[in-house]
């Protein structure tokens, strides 16, 4: 015997004279043989890489001479010599790519015998793509079908007027390519990989053929294409990959990551199952050892590739924590982030740390990129953030987040907003009727609904800026009281422009809101109001709070216009009164 099934080795053998045969054993005692090895034949190469008990007895038939391989001496081999490795990479990527097609294929094309199954192995090539880069183009001639086998594209398409829309998303176990295969037209999108993405091609004369060879096929693309069709028009119901995986990126040398990963961890495991890995965590849990130092290409990377494989699809969310520098741990768990969030402390310079600088902006150019926030955390009696503004200006970011790590609404807050269950409120205008809004916050305080973002037009303007300011229904009462208190819709002028005079309204609005920045408030906010010179609705979302709401107060003829710049800027209420389709998007 040179193993025994179930027993852990992780060792490789070569054949170099005799034969070796392979034999399992059922728990009813029931033997049967698999294959044989002569000369030349490899065994263990798995259990080389990615570990575990063997599947199989190994017996000698007959005297055989073997070499063995060990994995402290693969590590130094490929420290020194890598490409001697290149033919056992290329043996272990096969040997795993076989069991992945044996676990996708069949949900296409029916059950599979291990003799179909080799056929079908040596029909497809594989093909990787990574992120950002397309797999095909709109317009190129159909030339083959794609299965992901890992990994996550989005598929975008180029309406007549030029403008771009996401189809969807596509994840492990889904065909790309059929519409245009079956149709005989050009392709109708360009798929771009959100993470690296590992596929297998079926060339037009495969496809085709396994379409004649297994009627299940068609069936299963034509109810694939119908689901297509249907959720396509509609991005509120487009089908998002199962798995959503976060990678936290240190921001600076005393950015808390590690302290945030956990936090984040607990909240986002509200929603659903999530695991949490680092180069410690992947150490202690025997998958990976020394990722920190393990370079890029090293065969026991596929143990990593393959465990996440099958622990991935397990979990609703998978939070990464990169290393402080630039390691090959860190570049892998950004090139497989979902959502990259930038941990920062706030105190800190506002400097981009040394993993932005070196990593992430290569991807700032990318058509389809990780989605990117960045996460300001706050010592625990911060009353109001500053300085966000400078933090923003050095970075390209699609979203910012302000946080205390001791405070659970916080973090409850953004673990909602990146899951994607964030509870938005939107405030309409109304003039003095707009008060109410105070009362449907508290309500909404009293019931334990969270407000996780917040916005408005013209008086709900007003009151939503409160809301994001963290202030109690007791404040906002007081406060609005003292800002009535001025008069400040009683100062009437000569009609040139409009019936009042707006310095009243607007030194009450500097009373209520200060020098504050939308980018400083606990709470995401935005304000609308209408430019009268461009006629498009205005978003504000960044810059003084007070200027963005005397700018949706403005109602035409009752107040004078708000300047910026050359802009004249009017009420929200002129085009959108209640922006909820603003909020949404």
């Amino acid at each position: 015997m040179l193993v025994r099934q179930g027993e852990l080795d992780d060792t490789l053998y070569a054949v170099a004279s005799g034969t070796l045969r392979a034999v399992t054993v059922s728990p009813s005692g029931e033997e049967k043989s698999l294959e044989r090895y002569g000369p030349g034949g490899v065994l263990g190469e798995i259990q080389l890489v990615l570990g575990g008990a063997w599947s199989a007895t190994i017996e000698a038939e007959s005297p055989c001479l073997l070499y063995r391989l060990r994995r402290a001496v693969l590590d130094a081999v490929w420290n020194h010599e890598a490409e001697r490795l290149e033919p056992l990479v290329w043996i272990i990527r096969s040997r795993i790519g076989r069991a992945q097609l044996a676990e996708v294929l069949p949900a296409f094309l029916g059950p599979l015998g291990p003799r179909e199954l080799d056929a079908l192995e040596h029909q497809v090539q594989w093909v990787t793509v990574r992120r950002g880069e397309a797999l095909f183009r709109q317009g190129d001639p159909a030339d083959g079908w794609y299965l992901v086998m890992s990994g996550r594209l989005q598929v975008l398409r180029r309406d007549e007027l030029g403008d771009l829309k996401n189809l969807g998303e596509l994840g492990r176990g889904d065909g790309v390519g059929e519409l245009s295969l079956l149709s005989g037209k050009l392709r109708i999108a360009t798929p771009y990989a959100m993470r690296d993405t590992e596929l297998v091609r079926f060339s037009s004369e495969s496809f085709h053929a396994l379409i004649d060879r297994y009627p299940k096929a068609l069936k299963t693309l034509t109810r694939t294409l119908i689901e297509k069709s249907i959720v396509a028009p509609h991005a509120s119901t487009q089908r998002r990959a199962s798995t959503r995986y976060f990678t936290l990126v240190p921001a600076g040398p005393s950015a808390p990551a590690a302290a945030f990963a956990q936090a984040l961890r607990e909240e986002l495991a509200r929603f659903g199952p999530t695991l949490y890995l680092s180069a410690q965590e992947l150490s202690t849990l025997g998958v990976l050892h020394d990722v920190a130092r393990l370079p890029e290409g090293h065969p026991r990377w596929l143990r990593f590739s393959s465990w996440m494989e099958d622990e991935g699809p397990r979990h609703a969310y998978v939070v990464l924590e990169t290393d402080a520098t630039l390691t090959p741990w860190t570049r892998r768990a950004i090139r497989l982030a979902d959502h990259t969030v930038l941990v920062a402390d706030a105190t800190a310079t506002p400097e981009p740390g040394p993993i932005e600088v070196g990593l992430l902006a290569a991807h700032d150019h990318d058509r389809v990129r990780a989605r990117r926030s960045l996460v300001l955390v706050h010592p625990q009696a911060t009353r109001l953030p500053s300085g966000t503004q400078a933090w923003l200006s050095r970075r390209q970011l699609d979203s910012h987040h302000h946080v205390r790590l001791g405070n659970p609404a916080d973090l409850a807050r953004l673990a909602s907003i990146l899951s994607g269950r964030a509870v938005g409120l939107t405030l309409g205008g109304g003039g003095a009727r707009g008060y109410a809004h105070i009362g449907v916050v508290a309500a909404l305080r009293e019931l334990g609904i969270p407000i996780d973002m917040v916005g408005g037009t013209s008086m709900g303007a007003v009151i939503a800026a409160q809301v994001a300011l963290g202030l109690s229904r007791e404040e906002m009462i007081d406060l609005n009281l003292r800002f009535m208190s001025r008069k400040p819709f009683a100062q009437y002028t000569v009609p040139m422009v409009a019936m009042l005079n707006a310095k009243r309204l607007q030194d009450g609005m500097r009373m209520v809101l200060g020098d504050t920045r939308i980018e400083d408030l606990w709470i995401n906010y935005f304000a609308v109001s209408v430019n009268l010179t461009t006629t498009k609705m205005v978003v504000h979302d960044r810059g003084p709070a007070w200027e963005a709401v005397r700018a949706s107060v403005s109602l035409p003829g009752i107040l004078p216009p708000f300047a910026r710049g050359l802009h004249l800027l009017v009420d929200g209420g002129v085009i959108n009164n209640l922006p909820g389709n603003t909020l949404a998007s």
